[in-house]
């Protein structure tokens, strides 16, 4: 009966709409909402408003009585997973921070603080003050399940921040707290060995990190913490003495495949610049180890040329492809322009390649590129670093 009152309340919500789903305050108590009805959340993705949009509610023909179900305007949460719109969180987060500071210098219940401290540690895990604050109210009465539960607001944080230090911390001072009053510790032992192993593994936390990549493609984070797994891994290649861009090797292949994985994400996500900036990394050492194949083994088909005419491609498609109404596709644009002259630049051996693939498809030279889609500034920046004379100024 509460979860079908639970159901009826989110939908009256969701139709009532208007201004005031927008006041801070109104923002904050949905999300606690949601972080109380469900506390076996495990994973968050903070949604582009488009992507958001794209969520249902009920899905698959299942019930709320088979699965718990939260839809708002700017929240949802089905199965343990939980989509924010990305619209709202600066709002979000003040309103969560404000909160706090009323709880901590107000003769709040306990609580309240614990509510609004998780809902802004979600939103922002650095803060040591809120932290601290969730210290001081556990140690004032020990209680093993709301030690768990704090083990499991960390787990959650750390699914998407892996290398979040006051967080690392908050754990360690978690289970000090329960080794302290137990003698059997082998259970959670595992668990955290557990735990440690998935994110210490490389390959498996690559594979890991792919979902969650693809729900946060505007995070610049998780795209540099997959460059640096993939840098790991080629640098355990070499100190097992494997060759590992060879062409059989598991490397080349998850190579290859993070390319096609990121260009179907530029495709799908436009104007995203953590998208391309991971194109240029792995386009960058992709160029290098095809030219330094084609210097020892020579072919009769070009790899490089291959590459380098489908990233012209690329551009093209870009160049050509329709607007909308965000005008992220003005963003592409330029985005996809910056990437070729980036390459042109890192790599000089490709320069002339470039310049041909470009002629190939009707698109001019280099320079041609830079006066159609990228704007003024960037347009001198680039002239200069490309040496070619704007003889239009």
């Amino acid at each position: 009966m509460e979860q079908g009152d639970e159901s009826a309340a989110a939908a009256a919500e969701q139709q009532a709409g208007g201004a005031e789903e927008r006041l801070p305050g109104d923002l904050l108590h949905h999300f606690e909402r949601v972080l109380y009805s469900d506390p076996l959340i495990d994973e968050v993705g903070f949604l582009h408003p488009t992507q958001f949009a794209s969520l249902g509610c009920g899905q698959d023909g299942d019930s709320p009585s088979r699965a718990l179900q939260f839809h708002h305007r700017y929240f949802w949460c089905r199965d343990h997973k939980l989509a924010i719109s990305s619209e709202i969180l600066p709002e979000l987060y003040r309103a969560a921070r404000h909160a706090y500071h009323n709880a901590r210098n107000a003769p709040l219940s306990v609580t309240h603080l614990m509510g609004h401290t998780k809902a802004l540690l979600l939103l922002c895990p650095d803060l040591l003050t809120a932290w601290n604050s969730r210290k001081m109210v556990l140690l004032e009465n020990y209680d093993f399940a709301k030690l768990q539960d704090e083990l499991q607001l960390c787990a959650l944080i750390l699914s998407y921040s892996p290398k979040n230090e006051s967080t690392w911390s908050h754990r360690r001072w978690v289970l000090k707290q329960v080794a302290e009053q137990h003698q059997d510790m082998t259970e959670l032992v595992e668990k955290e060995s557990l735990l440690v192993k998935e994110i210490a593994e490389v390959l498996d936390e690559l594979k890991k990190s792919t979902r969650w990549s693809e729900l946060h493609v505007a995070d610049s984070c998780c795209f540099h913490y997959r460059r640096s797994l993939l840098l790991a891994l080629l640098d355990s290649c070499l100190v097992n003495g494997e060759d590992s861009f060879s062409w059989e090797s598991e490397t080349y292949l998850l190579w290859k495949e993070e390319l096609r994985w990121d260009e179907i994400l530029i495709r799908r996500y436009q104007g995203r610049e953590s998208l391309w900036n991971h194109r240029r990394f792995l386009s960058q050492r992709w160029i290098q180890h095809l030219l330094a194949i084609e210097e020892t083994c020579p072919a009769t088909t070009s790899q490089v040329d291959l590459f380098i005419s489908k990233e012209i491609g690329l551009l093209s498609e870009c160049l050509n492809g329709p607007a909308n109404e965000f005008e992220e596709s003005y963003v592409q644009v330029e985005l996809s322009a910056l990437y070729v002259l980036w390459i042109s630049k890192q790599v000089p051996a490709v320069k002339r390649k470039l310049e041909e693939s470009l002629h190939s498809v009707s698109m001019g030279s280099l320079k041609d590129v830079l006066v159609r889609a990228c704007r003024p500034e960037k347009r001198r920046l680039w002239m200069n670093l490309l040496g070619l004379a704007d003889r239009s100024q």
